[in-house]
């Protein structure tokens, strides 16, 4: 499993490395994709969350906005218990791979687009 999680993770940060992510010292997007892009979610879940770079990440598209919500706010917080929510813990959390954590309403408006996707 840890040869997993080390592929997860760099599967993670790849993408954001090799497009330039933004410093984090930029204004949040406003759009849902924006904040979505902005804060790294992208670069593991996919474009609108519909295509992950691993088996081990999920597809979050269309799935209940306070189930995605809840999860994130678990995983962001530290309370994920499994070995892909601490690679997403470490990755939001670390400033080499993704932009600064999302806020509270940013998690909010993120989870209710990624349930209409």
């Amino acid at each position: 499993m840890r040869k997993s999680a080390i592929a997860v993770s760099l599967l993670c940060l790849t993408p954001g490395l090799m497009t330039g992510i933004a410093a984090a010292d930029e204004p949040a997007a406003q759009s849902p994709e924006q904040l979505f892009e902005f804060h790294g979610c992208i670069n593991c879940h996919g474009a609108a969350g519909k295509e992950p770079v691993s088996k081990l990440v999920p597809t979050l598209a269309g799935k209940p906005a306070s189930d995605l919500y809840d999860k994130a706010t678990n995983i962001l917080s530290g309370k994920g218990g499994t070995e892909e929510a601490k690679l997403m813990h470490a990755a939001v959390y670390s400033p080499a791979s993704c932009n600064a954590p999302p806020t509270d309403a940013e998690v909010k408006t993120i989870t209710s687009w990624l349930a209409t996707q």
